[in-house]
C-alpha cells in the first residue's frame, strides 16, 4: 500500500487526472486512476436532477481534478471511510489554469 504522504505528494490537490468508471453509487461514482491502488469518488449526491442524467457509464474514461485524498488512518478512529481521492468533474475546475497541476510521473 502506498504511504500517505507519498500520495499526497504525487498527487496534490488540483491534480488533473485521467481514469475509468469502475461502479455507482446512490451518493456517486468511483473512478480507478491508473497507477495507483486508490479509487476517486465522484459525488452526485448534490448534483440536482438534471446533471445526474449526465453521469458516465461504467468503464468509460474521464478526466477529473483531485479536491481531497482521505486516509482513516491519519484521520479519527470512528472514520469508516476507505482511503479514496475526492474528485470533481466540473467543467469549470477542469479549465482553471491556476487550479491544475500536472500528474508528475
Amino acid at each position: 500500500m502506498t504511504p500517505s504522504d507519498e500520495v499526497n505528494k504525487r498527487f496534490p490537490r488540483g491534480t488533473k487526472v485521467n481514469g475509468i468508471v469502475r461502479s455507482h453509487t446512490h451518493y456517486g461514482y468511483f473512478v480507478e486512476i491508473p497507477g495507483i491502488e486508490i479509487l476517486g469518488l465522484v459525488e452526485t449526491i448534490l448534483m440536482d436532477k438534471s446533471n445526474k442524467k449526465s453521469i458516465p457509464e461504467i468503464g468509460s474514461e474521464i478526466e477529473a481534478v483531485i479536491l481531497q485524498f482521505r486516509d482513516p488512518k491519519v484521520m479519527s478512529p470512528q472514520d469508516s471511510l476507505k482511503r479514496q481521492f475526492r474528485l470533481t468533474v466540473n467543467p469549470a475546475a477542469l479549465a482553471n489554469p491556476e487550479l491544475i497541476k500536472p500528474l508528475e510521473e
